[in-house]
């Protein structure tokens, strides 16, 4: 018998091992079980990330996760979908994204996952269309909004919390007066639209926001209609105006916010409770608080985001008995429970520890939460017009700052205009 050549036998090896390498880039083989996830930047937290490191050393499954800056997320997110390359995962608000992407041609249908039958609130997260569950959510009771502040700021310059809008604008000169940015803001259009949102619902009330809801769907009404909402916007702009906010406003990236507050190169930020959870993973020893407060004469109540952070699962996932595995071991409390480890909250699912209220939620919790006197924030009233509002109305917030000529008023008159288009191009001319 002839012999093979060691040159020859050494080629037919790295054949072997090319083809090798081939077939687990083609065919998924590899030594552990790999599914995909897509991630906003500022919700990946560390609790998200020790779940997915558990099911990396316990279960052999790896989540290749990809982080997408907040602002470029949901266009990024519509681009995959249209393309047919969405991944396996996609981190959004849970039910709020059913009203931006259509679920039902978009994800996987959880209904009948055994986890759902231990979520202490199953219709925050069901699907108004067609009473279907598409999305795990980590919450049961969103966060609510308010100012987070840092103490030690105010301790410095000798501030107390104020406990109206014009003891806000004093304290602010205060601190502005003492070289500390009283009010850090991003660039990020949707953390502007969240102190409209706050007093939209307030000035509207529950019962006027629903009406004035359905009226302006119906076309029976205009946003320009209502001049409070105008004076809100207002309200907001002359923050800018008297120099209460950052500077580089324009620029300033959301992580850059969570660093000021936490580093007390900032006094305040307006935002949900979640935002506090942030600035002390960032400086685990900064003193923050938080405070309720009503512009222009609004009703005493805080307002609470409706939809928790969470997964959906895109529908055309060739991995769907592997992610429904991970849904159903991240609902577990061994899994659960690190997603609150460093940021105490009110769990989707029963028997899971929430952690303990921290300082800043226990005065919301017992002056608000306890009172029953948290109703939704004017987005909800309006949820299925959000698509529309992240491409304009959130924008205009932004940009209106650095645009001198610019108010309330014609902030609306221009929305107004984008919504009529909107609704000529649903066919619904009015």
């Amino acid at each position: 018998m002839k012999k093979m050549s060691v040159k020859k036998l050494a080629v037919i090896l790295c054949l072997c091992l090319l083809l090798l390498i081939f077939g687990m880039a083609v065919y998924g083989f590899s030594g552990s079980d790999t599914i995909t996830a897509m991630i906003q930047q500022s919700r990946y937290y560390n609790g998200l990330q020790a779940m997915i490191e558990k099911l990396k050393v316990e279960e052999n499954i790896t989540i290749d996760v990809q982080v997408i800056p907040d602002m470029e997320f949901l266009n990024m997110l519509r681009m995959k979908l249209n393309a047919g390359e969405a991944p396996d995962l996609i981190d959004y608000n849970i039910p709020a994204v059913y009203d931006i992407v259509d679920p039902a041609k978009n994800f996987a249908d959880l209904s009948g996952e055994e986890w759902v039958g231990r979520l202490l609130f199953p219709e925050h997260v069901t699907c108004r269309e067609d009473g279907k569950i598409y999305g795990f959510p980590f919450l049961g009771v969103p966060g609510v909004h308010g100012f987070i502040y840092n103490r030690e700021v105010f301790a410095q310059v000798g501030a107390d919390v104020p406990q109206t809008w014009e003891e806000l604008l004093a304290v602010c000169e205060k601190i502005r007066e003492a070289g500390i940015t009283p009010i850090y803001m991003p660039r990020d259009s949707w953390v502007a639209q969240a102190l409209m949102s706050d007093n939209f619902a307030r000035v509207l009330g529950t019962e006027g926001a629903q009406e004035y809801a359905d009226r302006l769907k119906s076309g029976e009404a205009r946003w320009t209609d209502r001049p409070e909402l105008a004076a809100v916007i207002d309200t907001y702009l002359e923050l800018y105006k008297k120099g209460y906010v950052n500077q580089n406003f324009s620029t300033a990236s959301y992580d850059d916010t969570i660093k000021a507050v936490a580093e007390g190169e900032a006094a305040m930020h307006f935002n949900g409770d979640f935002f506090a959870a942030s600035v002390l993973e960032e400086n685990p020893e900064a003193d923050i608080g938080m405070f309720v407060l009503s512009m222009n004469g609004g009703a005493d109540t805080a307002t609470a985001n409706m939809s928790s952070p969470g997964f959906v699962v895109y529908r055309n996932t060739r991995n769907m008995e592997l992610v429904k595995k991970v849904l159903g071991l991240w609902s577990t409390p061994a899994y659960a429970s690190l997603y609150f480890k460093d940021r105490p909250g009110f769990p989707a699912f029963e028997g899971i520890d929430g952690g303990r209220i921290p300082s800043y939620l226990a005065e919301i919790k017992e002056k608000y939460i306890e009172k029953d006197k948290v109703i939704p924030e004017w987005n909800y009233y309006v949820m299925d017009l959000n698509a529309l509002f992240e491409s304009t109305l959130y924008i205009y917030y932004t940009d209106a700052p650095t645009r001198e000529n610019m108010d309330g008023a014609d902030i609306l008159e221009k929305f107004q205009n984008d919504f009529e288009q909107y609704r000529k191009d649903q066919g619904n001319s009015g």
